[in-house]
């Protein structure tokens, strides 16, 4: 890599991890609403690459969609303006989704099963592991979701450093040749030690539970990279977008939190 490119890569990433973190802690709706815009773009993005395999997804219901199950989601977990406003948010998700189907019938498009199963699956795909945050901040803090992000950047930093190091054994060569089982394992004792760390800088997340999330982002989200990696090579394209110069799109920056995060949520929610 040429020194150029790794400076906007370096720099990119910066910006990145300044915003995601500086919002967290800036106040809790500036951080949920730049998941919201992350969401958004990552939507788009993956209905982008749905499109280069000659699917038609309904591009605007699907994030319509989406938006509406964020709001249920915030609504939800923050609450908004009283019982009334958050019920009809908590329900609007559903009308819409009934809407993909019956928006199909005017599109007159030769697979109308494939474009309504893609535009749903932008929202249980993307727009519903985003709008979990929102439960996950309101349950464990700021530090929480702090952790899960500096745990989630730890596993992908030391992955791809053993994966260079160790690496022998690949892991899924047919869709990624450079991950191996090296780097995997390599990122799962890396973040778990990583957790100790972080334990002792926020004491107020239990030991447990920080180790917790290591573990479940570290054996994750190497498999949700896999996941995107598999859905691009489907369609024959290297990034999801060009938003993050160096990086590609949101997309690629945010495949591991889509598979992760659910998991980190249904352990909050059961035993924090």
């Amino acid at each position: 890599m040429k020194l150029s490119n790794l400076f906007i890569r370096l720099l990119s990433g910066a910006v990145y991890v300044a915003l995601v973190l500086g919002s967290l802690y800036l106040c809790p709706q500036v951080f949920v609403g730049v998941m919201a815009v992350a969401m958004v773009v990552s939507m788009h993005e993956f209905y982008g690459i749905a499109a280069k395999t000659e699917v038609k997804p309904q591009r605007l219901a699907g994030v319509l969609c989406g938006v509406a199950v964020f709001a249920a989601c915030y609504a939800g977990s923050f609450g908004l303006a009283g019982e009334a406003c958050n019920r009809v948010f908590f329900y609007l998700p559903i009308p819409l989704a009934v809407f993909v189907f019956f928006a199909e019938l005017f599109r007159k498009e030769s697979m109308p099963f494939t474009n309504i199963a893609y535009t749903l699956l932008g929202v249980l795909y993307v727009a519903l592991p985003f709008s979990l945050v929102s439960f996950v901040y309101k349950a464990g803090g700021a530090n929480a979701m702090c952790s899960f992000f500096v745990l989630l950047w730890a596993n992908d930093s030391f992955a791809y450093l053993f994966g260079v190091a160790f690496g022998r054994h690949k892991l899924f060569p047919s869709i990624s040749p450079k991950k191996s089982w090296e780097g995997y394992v390599g990122g799962i004792i890396s973040v778990v030690a990583a957790a100790w760390v972080l334990h002792w800088l926020f004491g107020d997340v239990a030991l447990v539970h920080t180790v917790s999330f290591g573990v479940i982002i570290s054996v994750t989200a190497v498999l949700a990279d896999l996941v995107e990696s598999m859905f691009k090579r489907s369609a024959g394209v290297k990034d999801s977008g060009a938003i993050m110069p160096g990086h590609g799109g949101l997309l690629d920056r945010f495949d591991a939190v889509l598979l992760s995060l659910p998991l980190v949520f249904t352990y909050v929610q059961l035993f924090m």
